[in-house]
């Protein structure tokens, strides 16, 4: 016989679900927090310039008190409030990561962190094309020096250290 009846929860189902509850209100009221892209919280991962419904569904942070949960979960009937109240978050604070973006454009003319990041990248694929021609010469250099030279040394001692044994009278052409 089942400890619930029909149509009762478990008293664990019922904390999860009021976890997750909590915790989308919980990222709405963090991410109302965040005034530009430098503001957001680095375990949130941000693609691009804007922050994704996807990317905060998946946003998980023990200090934060955020949980991770399912597009499905933060969709449920009982989730419709504080999920409105989240995609407002997030579109105010995208909206505000959009605006902060374009002061920054018409204060400066000159970004140095793009410049260099451009320029790192760029040494990035340069060292990364030396370290293959560095590998394909190593790895040609192995191919070259064969094992068989290891074992024709090998037997070239053998046989000098047999020829000495036996004496000079017996091997003439041994070098």
């Amino acid at each position: 016989m089942s400890k619930y009846k029909p149509g009762e929860t478990s008293e664990a189902v019922t904390n999860k679900k009021n976890a997750i509850t909590k915790s989308i209100l919980r990222k709405a009221e963090l991410i109302d927090t965040i005034a530009s892209i430098e503001d957001a919280f680095e375990t949130l991962n941000i693609r691009g310039n804007s922050i994704s419904r996807a990317a905060v569904h998946k946003w998980s942070d023990d200090e934060l008190g955020v949980i991770a949960y399912s597009w499905n979960t933060a969709h449920a009937e009982h989730n419709a409030t504080p999920l409105k109240r989240l995609h407002k978050a997030i579109e105010n604070a995208n909206n505000r990561v959009a605006g902060s973006k374009k002061v920054i454009s018409k204060t400066r003319q000159h970004n140095p962190t793009d410049c260099t990041t451009i320029r790192l990248r760029k040494e990035n694929e340069v060292l990364k094309k030396s370290l293959a021609e560095v590998y394909r010469a190593y790895m040609y250099l192995v191919e070259s020096y064969r094992e068989d030279h290891v074992i024709d040394d090998a037997i070239r001692q053998l046989i000098l250290d047999q020829a000495r044994i036996l004496g000079r009278h017996r091997a003439w052409e041994v070098k």
